[in-house]
């Protein structure tokens, strides 16, 4: 596919008012939060461009049971049943009823209007170009503003503490936490790594591409979050492992090289993030370690707080500092069980379909999720924000990927599928 040809829509599978509007909402949604400085107008905008569409087609699907028919799309439906469960009849949960509700529907209609964008793939990857396009260029603005306009000192000790979250200007791409600014980042780095080596590039795109790149992961790295360098770090690994040719063999070489200059020339500064360690996350982990038997079976509630303050200090934590512990301590045994199946169900059927490009993206931005969650996503049964990115979107590409002819995915390797054009 040439970047500069026009989009087609097959209509008999999607109408085409709704198709172009789920894909100026999708788009949004996934860019919303860069330049909108105004959390309302942003969910104001993802409701009349994503939702409420979603929700027409959904009724003019008749549900959409082929998208649910399937074992990753049944333990999801079962995973939201239980988190409305747990909101009606665990006496902890935070908020009503009515709230848990409306957050499963937005999820539910967020992860159908993504599977429902991925069975056209020309258009998906129009989109995902414009995405990566956006967010690389706002990476870069940042960087320009942040240490050439404001003249912000590079030195390690000054990121270290000054760590970088924001454009800096009129409240734009502000994401208010230097952790969820490396996820957020970290998501279309990969996202970029896919349309590099998973299409044939002529020399200009590829070099655009290789400066978008740069700018996300300078922008990543100067976060100073380990779990967003780590879990980035594994995603794009993953996206280059899953599309075994030229370009993804060079880049790993260099990648690696890169590494071990980086270890040789910042050895100093990688002592002192070892002796940070996990940043006393292990004393709330054994905080919840040694709180297990209060919770394990039915958990403590739907949103539930797990509090947890250091000793003789006043720094108080309300999560777990891991989504999986988390989700355990809200959830319980079934909440936890179900949703490590839904990971797994998703990964086996990403393998499955792995002659398929887009389910091999949708395998490395999960695999990017799955090393996240361990250390820093705190909740995903929330509003919209880009904890959606990280997590929901992967869910809805890997739930809406199929074989082009519709049929249940093959077992055909992915080096027998040939590249396409971008």
């Amino acid at each position: 596919m040439r970047l500069t040809q026009r989009l087609t829509v097959p209509s008999a599978m999607l109408p085409k008012a709704w198709f172009l509007v789920l894909v100026l909402g999708l788009f949004v949604q996934l860019t919303g939060l860069l330049f909108n400085s105004d959390g309302s107008r942003y969910a104001t905008q993802t409701y009349l461009l994503l939702f409420v569409p979603a929700l027409i087609l959904l009724f003019w699907q008749r549900l959409s049971l082929h998208t649910w028919r399937q074992v990753p799309g049944v333990l999801f439906l079962c995973l939201l049943a239980w988190v409305l469960v747990s909101s009606l009849f665990n006496p902890g949960s935070n908020n009503d009823a009515d709230y848990w509700l409306k957050i499963v529907l937005l999820i539910l209609l967020y992860v159908f209007a993504v599977a429902s964008l991925v069975s056209h793939k020309r258009a998906f990857t129009g989109l995902l170009v414009a995405v990566v396009t956006l967010v690389a260029v706002f990476a870069w603005l940042t960087l320009y503003y942040q240490f050439v306009v404001l003249d912000k000192p590079l030195g390690y000790a000054v990121l270290r503490h000054a760590r970088l979250y924001e454009l800096g200007w009129r409240g734009l791409a502000d994401l208010k936490n230097p952790i969820i600014a490396g996820l957020y980042y970290g998501v279309f780095a990969v996202l970029l790594t896919y349309l590099l080596v998973g299409f044939k590039v002529r020399a200009w795109q590829a070099a655009l591409l290789v400066v978008g790149m740069a700018g996300l992961l300078v922008y990543v790295l100067f976060t100073a979050s380990r779990g967003a360098w780590f879990s980035t770090a594994a995603g794009c690994l993953a996206a280059l492992l899953l599309f075994p040719n030229i370009k993804s063999r060079t880049l790993i070489g260099l990648g690696c090289l890169v590494v071990a200059a980086a270890v040789y020339l910042f050895w100093p500064e990688i002592q002192h993030e070892r002796e940070i360690g996990v940043s006393g996350r292990d004393l709330i982990w054994g905080n919840w370690a040694d709180r297990l038997p209060e919770f394990w079976l039915m958990g403590a509630g739907a949103g539930a707080d797990l509090i947890f303050n250091f000793p003789n200090s006043d720094r108080g934590f309300l999560h777990a500092h891991s989504l999986y512990l988390q989700l355990w301590y809200e959830y319980g045994i079934v909440g936890f069980g179900l949703f490590v199946l839904l990971l797994l169900s998703l990964l086996w059927k990403g393998w499955q379909c792995r002659a398929e490009p887009l389910a091999r993206l949708g395998l490395a931005l999960l695999v990017l999720a799955m090393v996240a969650m361990v250390s820093d996503v705190y909740a995903i049964f929330h509003r919209p924000s880009p904890f959606w990115v990280l997590f929901w979107f992967p869910v809805g590409i890997l739930l809406g990927v199929s074989r082009h002819d519709g049929k249940a995915c093959s077992k055909q390797s992915a080096q027998e599928k040939p590249e396409n054009a971008l």
